[in-house]
């Protein structure tokens, strides 16, 4: 379980077949190809063989270009707004390819295994805003959530790279900013809103 947590901090840090017919998008806040990574995720969606070695090469492909990316925007403050556009469109672009590898039920199964794991930072996901039925002040102000917990993720991430912080003290202050966060934008919904998103957590994954 500690394993998995920790793994869900690299989910949210590293920040086709999808049609009306499945409620998959590829606007999570976390990357798809690292979560289909997860041992627990594959065996609850059944995925093939011939899946997982397309996730498998999908996941290490994202990896690569990430690390580069990310690499420049913290070693050059000039290059960090295009670093930070890059991951955005990395992040999307890799999502979408992963979904595109699961069928329609393994895609709607998967949602709701992000509502478990990630909580209420998936409701910086439009798709979910849209879903719940979010007005524009909750909206707005789920923006301004998220842009602070960017902000206080890069610092984390600067000091570990700068070496200020080793891996543990990382791990353990980005899992502490996403509860943190998730709780103050669960904190905006309404009492029938929180109820419709427990009811669309679906079956409790087990880890």
């Amino acid at each position: 379980m500690k394993r998995t947590a920790l793994l869900l901090t690299v989910l949210l840090a590293s920040a086709s077949m999808v049609g009306a017919k499945t409620s998959a998008t590829p606007d999570s806040p976390a990357s798809v190809p690292v979560l289909l990574g997860l041992e627990p995720v594959r065996q609850d969606l059944k995925l093939s063989s011939l899946q997982c070695a397309l996730l498998d090469s999908l996941r290490a492909e994202y990896k690569a270009k990430v690390g580069v990316v990310a690499s420049a925007g913290l070693l050059d403050s000039k290059l960090a707004p295009k670093a930070s556009a890059d991951l955005d469109a990395y992040r999307a672009s890799y999502n979408r390819r992963a979904l595109n590898v699961l069928n329609p039920a393994q895609q709607q199964r998967l949602r709701q295994i992000e509502r478990q794991m990630l909580g209420a930072t998936l409701l910086t996901s439009p798709a979910e805003q849209k879903l719940l039925g979010l007005d524009d002040r909750q909206i707005r102000k789920i923006g301004e959530i998220h842009a602070y917990d960017r902000t206080k993720a890069a610092s984390i991430m600067k000091r570990f790279h700068e070496g200020r912080i080793n891996s543990f003290r990382k791990d353990l202050d980005l899992r502490r900013l996403q509860k943190t966060t998730g709780r103050s934008i669960y904190a905006l919904l309404t009492p029938d809103q929180r109820k419709q998103w427990l009811g669309l957590t679906g079956p409790k994954l087990k880890l």
